[in-house]
């Protein structure tokens, strides 16, 4: 059994060990550019925290899933042109045009960028074709969808500044056995909700980095092949 004062002081601890772990958002942070931390949201099994991490891990697979898409493409297209892997998507466009030798041209298909062939062209052509129409295709999708992860990560980081308050709310919350439970899993607790707040704070740029290459690469599309 625990007496008043010893229910105080493991609770005064476990509000140190709050604001120390949740306090590593802003240290982390400032050292991203330091150590690679990996775009990954978990879950605490607190549900108050939990209510905004699950929401920021839809957008997040969101936002994964249209970089993975944008890298795979670029990927495909330096390897069908056998170009080294500083190339560029606009190198590779320009390389592809080269080798077409006026082969190919470039049409809109329900607004999108499309690139086709005008005779038979060899395999590796045909190739880096494919590689750019399979990324252009999904262009309307993902940019729709990155702006609904903009706008709605914005709203989660500012969410994110009373995860500390909800996150002492608990504690108070709990006495006995499931206080001394919850005390064993707080520093674990902290630390993931840290990590999550580091990768909720970079969505809305990553959002906007991946607006940004699709733009790039439809404008360099049409530009390097224009009739």
């Amino acid at each position: 059994m625990f007496d008043f004062h010893s229910v105080r002081r493991v609770r005064s601890m476990m509000f140190i060990v709050v604001v120390l772990g949740l306090g590593m958002a802003s240290t982390d942070a400032e050292a991203k550019k330091k150590s690679r931390v990996k775009n990954k949201i978990e879950l605490t099994g607190v549900d108050s925290l939990d209510k905004i991490f699950k929401k920021a891990r839809t957008a997040n697979k969101k936002l994964k899933s249209a970089e993975k898409n944008i890298r795979a493409s670029k990927k495909a297209l330096r390897s069908a042109l056998k170009l080294g892997k500083k190339a560029t998507y606009a190198d590779g466009l320009r390389e592809l045009r080269s080798k077409a030798k006026g082969k190919l041209k470039v049409v809109m298909v329900r607004g999108v960028p499309t690139l086709k062939a005008k005779e038979a062209i060899p395999s590796d052509i045909q190739a880096g074709v494919d590689a750019i129409n399979r990324l252009t295709k999904t262009m309307p999708a993902t940019i729709r969808d990155m702006k609904t992860v903009a706008s709605a990560s914005l709203k989660m980081v500012k969410h994110t500044k009373n995860l500390r308050r909800n996150l002492q709310q608990e504690v108070m919350a709990k006495d006995g056995s499931g206080l001394i439970t919850m005390a064993i899993k707080l520093p674990k607790i902290a630390k993931t909700s840290a990590r999550n707040v580091q990768v909720i704070t970079r969505m809305p740029g990553r959002a906007k980095d991946v607006r940004d290459d699709l733009g790039m690469i439809s404008n360099s599309l049409r530009k390097t092949f224009k009739n």
